[in-house]
């Protein structure tokens, strides 16, 4: 059986969950998101600006990690 009973409870929100596992309640670009997931993966959409800022500073920490992996493998 679905987790999906009927059309009205799709329509509100109810008996679909997000991948993270929690009620989803927004539906955009084709997924089915909570809030929380909501944010992460389409902030682009609301905060454009901040949202690089973020990544970048992401992508800088994980280049860092990298890094600091590579040398403690060199000694």
């Amino acid at each position: 059986m679905s987790a999906i009973d009927g059309l009205s409870e799709v329509k509100r929100g109810m008996g679909v969950a997000c991948p993270c596992g929690k009620l989803a309640r927004i539906t955009a670009r084709g997924q089915t998101l909570c809030y929380e997931c909501f944010d992460e993966e389409m902030g682009y959409i609301l905060d454009p600006v901040g949202f690089a800022n973020r990544r970048m500073r992401e992508r800088v920490r994980r280049l860092d990690q990298m890094r600091d992996a590579s040398i403690t493998v060199l000694k």
